[in-house]
This record gives structure tokens, sequence and C-alpha cells, in this order.
């Protein structure tokens, strides 16, 4: 019956289209089998040299009601994934006429959205058969990095004015105005366009990808992740390491407690202690850029200083003009006679005696208490 359906429906498109939609459909260029250039919208980092060959992994996407499309894995020399991929067509109506939207949408290895190709003999059109612009997949491919977009919370009669909703060759199709939510984040005259598009991408796709990895998880594969620019993959390497791994690739750890955004640094500076518990001095590099991260995980290194190692306080000290004032008194209240060193002391001193930080005179009340 699922057959039947599909060949009717494109059967109709033939009859309709004077057969150039049915002809259509079967571009003379592809990109199945090898993949040796980064895809046209794309949002990982993409390495000279890279050639990725399709895989099967028995995966598949709901396209439309008549259809699901397989879904491979692109894979590198290894034989590991690097992106998971799947060439759409898919009936896409408005204005009560229905085309063939033809894409390949590319996942990430935990099946967020990756990026797009388009086919070059069948570009994505608008209403009138405006073919699509620069702008228009630039556009598109903003709207599809968004996880979050309003295309999530609302169904599509619920984004248009007035709609008017017929059914053509047994497909629904809707007409009317876009509503302004978001007319501005979508493709003008391509708004069931970017719906599909949409919702292939963030659909129950995402899991089943996740799902599969996982089930074929290992370190190369791992690693990749966490020397990848891409946040999820970080957080997810993190998440899976084990100590000897924190030890092996401390200096990457190091680069990415630099310039990784505060969620995946905050995870790192929680696991300081305990990973790096009997290699003090490999904890050193991360100190050292206290005055550089944000003020987030500052406190978070700071809740560490009692099993930090003892050359910490002196490191710390020479960067108290970083400190908030929470952040100053909890330093100072760590520090006792005990701790003192040279350097500790005469960093404190110049600091206190500083007439442009705002907090000095915390650091002078605390040297004047000691001294007494």
């Amino acid at each position: 019956m699922k057959f039947f359906l599909t060949f009717l429906f494109v059967f109709t498109l033939f009859l309709s289209n004077g057969g150039s939609e049915f002809q259509k459909s079967f571009p003379t260029e592809t990109y199945n089998e090898v993949l040796d250039r980064a895809p046209e919208y794309y949002l990982l980092e993409w390495k000279s040299g890279t050639r990725l060959l399709k895989k099967k992994a028995d995966l598949f996407i709901e396209v439309d009601s008549f259809d699901a499309q397989e879904v491979a894995a692109m894979i590198n020399e290894k034989e590991d994934p690097v992106l998971y991929a799947s060439d759409i067509a898919t009936p896409v109506c408005a204005d009560g006429e229905c085309k063939l939207m033809h894409i390949r949408l590319y996942w990430t290895l935990l099946g967020e959205y990756a990026g797009f190709d388009t086919y070059p003999e069948l570009p994505l059109t608008k209403h009138d058969h405006d073919e699509f612009q620069k702008a228009d997949y630039e556009k598109l491919h903003k709207l599809l990095t968004d996880d979050k977009s309003v295309l999530k919370r609302r169904k599509l009669d619920q984004l248009v004015e007035k709609p008017i909703m017929r059914n053509v060759n047994g497909v629904d199709a809707l007409s009317g105005a876009t509503v302004a939510e978001v007319k501005e984040s979508v493709v003008s005259g391509a708004l069931y366009s970017c719906y599909v598009a949409w919702h292939l991408a963030h659909g129950n796709i995402r899991d089943k990808i996740r799902a599969y990895t996982l089930s074929i998880l290992n370190t190369d594969m791992l690693m990749g992740m966490l020397y990848s620019q891409n946040t999820s993959y970080q957080l997810f390497a993190l998440k899976g390491m084990d100590p000897s791994q924190f030890i092996e690739h401390h200096s990457q750890l190091v680069q990415i407690f630099k310039t990784a955004v505060p969620l995946v640094r905050s995870i790192i500076a929680k696991e300081l202690p305990d990973k790096y518990r009997n290699s003090p001095d490999l904890q050193k590099p991360f100190w050292e850029v206290f005055s550089e991260i944000d003020i987030g995980s500052r406190s978070l290194l700071l809740r560490h200083l009692e099993s930090a190692p003892p050359f910490v306080p002196d490191i710390v000290s020479t960067k108290l003009g970083a400190l908030t004032k929470n952040q100053m008194t909890v330093f100072l209240e760590f520090l006792s006679p005990k701790k003192h060193t040279p350097e500790l002391l005469k960093n404190l001193r110049s600091f206190a005696d500083s007439e442009s930080e705002a907090y000095s005179y915390l650091v002078k009340n605390y040297l004047e208490e000691q001294e007494q």
C-alpha cells in the first residue's frame, strides 16, 4: 500500500508538471558515495584531505507520510563514523502546488544538525518557482542551527495568518501570510520548506543517531570529539574520559580550558582535584589562566583551594585584580600564616597599596589583622 501511494504521488506530479518534476527527481550529480570536501553549509571544522565514504547504518528518517529514507554513516579511513547523511526528497506543498524538495542533510555523531548540501540541478524554490539565492540558503542554515526555534513549538497552521488548507494530490497544501513571530527567521516565500527541513533535521532521528553512535563508540571516536571545537562534542568527551585519559591528553584539556565556553570549562574545573590529585604540577596551567576565564569558573576553582597544590595561593595572589568582592573574601579567608610565602606577602602588600583597585582595602584589612 505504501509503495502504491508513493507511486501515485510521483505519477501525479509527472502528469501535472509535464514530466519535468519526475525527470528532475533523480539528479545527475549526487554526493551519495564519497564526501571529500566540506558541505556547502556546515557547522563543524573540516580538515584538509578528509575523505569520507558512505556506509549503511540501519538508520531511517521518516520524510513524509509515504516513505522513510536511509540515513547513512559517513566513515573515515578507520571506518569510524564522522558524520551521518541522508539524501532527502520530499513533497513541499503551498498555495495549491506541490513540488519535491531535494536536500542532503548532515548530522553530528550525537545526532545534532551539522549542515546541508544542495543538488546543483535541483535548487530549492520559493513561491512562483523563484529559486533560492545564496542569502536564502544562508538563512535556512542559520534557522537549522537553532534547535530551539519557534518552529519546534508551533504547528504549521499556527505560523500563518488565516490559513487556508487545501488537499492537493493527497497532500495538505497551506496558503497564507507568515506570522511576524517567525517571519524574520524563515526564508521569505518558503515557510513550508523551512518548516519541513527544520523538523527533518531536529526530529526523532536525533535520538536514533545518538543511540547508534553509543553502540559503536570507541576511543578514537571519543578523542576525536575531545579535539573538536564543537561544544557538545567536548562535553560528551569530558564525561566519558577515564582518569588516565585526563593525564594523557592534559595539553588539550588546558587548551580547551582557555578557549571553551563556560559550561565546558566548569566541567574541567570540577574535575581538577580528582583527576590530578597525584599529579599536582599538572594543575598549574589551569590556575595560571585564572584571570582570563569567566567569573563562574574562577569561583569553581576557588572552591578547590583546600585541596589545591601549595603553589596555588602564590599564583592567585598575582591575579587579585580579577577577583570579585566575594571571591576576594573567599581567598583571604582561606589564607593563614602557615600559607604565607615571601612571594605571597609581596603580592598582597602591593595590591593593598594600590589606589586603583576597588578591593584593595580588603587585602589591607587582612594584612593589618595578621600583624596584630
